[in-house]
């Protein structure tokens, strides 16, 4: 048998892909490098740890296409809230404690796909 046969050579390749050989840089200003050394700093990594782990959030974000901010999956909670509380109130209709805990709740559930709704809406205009 050969030492160097076609799948042990496929699985050299594959093992070699992994591996992280590739360099990525850019240039920073006196300023620019102090900052991004104190953030590496507070979050105790080494520059290539923060880069790398940027890059890939980057890309993941990006692969997974536009994402509501967390300021907008809230406000879109309070909307959904004050929709669904204020017509019962307007019409004098009584609100027992668990209607209000369901509407609550309801408003929880449905608060991030409205908001990616909202955000993907925005992109398209």
């Amino acid at each position: 048998m050969a030492i160097l046969d076609e799948a042990n050579l496929a699985a050299e390749a594959a093992k070699r892909a992994t591996y992280r050989v590739n360099h990525v840089g850019t240039k920073l200003n006196e300023s620019e490098l102090r900052a991004f050394e104190a953030l590496a700093a507070k979050r105790n990594q080494t520059q290539g740890e923060l880069i790398r782990g940027l890059i890939l959030d980057e890309q993941a974000r990006e692969a997974g296409g536009v994402q509501p901010s967390a300021e907008l999956t809230e406000i879109t909670g309070v909307r959904l809230l004050l929709i669904n509380l204020l017509k019962p109130v307007a019409i004098g209709q009584p609100m027992t404690e668990k209607t209000f805990d369901g509407i609550v709740a309801e408003a929880k559930k449905r608060k991030a796909p409205a908001a990616l709704e909202l955000a993907q809406e925005s992109q398209r205009r």
